[in-house]
């Protein structure tokens, strides 16, 4: 599949345990752009929760139920897009595509990654 920026997706997620290393399906956003040439097929990540979204950071974007970017976003509950948690993944590790988000909502978020990163 030809995923974009945009794509909110779901792909397995390691973290670590007591009892070890275990994988868990996670919803992502790719915040890569593949309109533009690019040496390997992978995608660049953020990664998303919806754990206390409550205390959104400036680092973090709320994609709230209320919000009108939520039914396309394709996720269940309000949850946050992380701009300190990126991930640059092979393309084939992603299970399936949940939905998008559109530009207007991805240059906000592009803000709080831009923060996060010291740009």
């Amino acid at each position: 599949m030809n995923y974009k920026r945009g794509d909110v997706v779901i792909l397995p997620f390691p973290f670590v345990t007591t009892i070890g290393t275990q994988q868990k399906a996670r919803p992502a956003l790719i915040i890569s752009d593949h309109s533009i040439r690019r040496r390997f097929d992978d995608l660049i990540l953020a990664g998303i929760t919806s754990q206390r979204i409550s205390d959104v950071m400036d680092t973090e974007f709320l994609i709230d139920e209320q919000a009108g970017c939520f039914a396309q976003s394709g996720l269940k509950k309000s949850s946050v897009v992380r701009g300190e948690y990126l991930m640059t993944i092979p393309k084939d590790l992603v299970a399936r595509k949940l939905g998008e988000l559109p530009e207007d909502v991805m240059k906000l978020i592009d803000e709080r990654i831009g923060r996060s990163l010291g740009l």
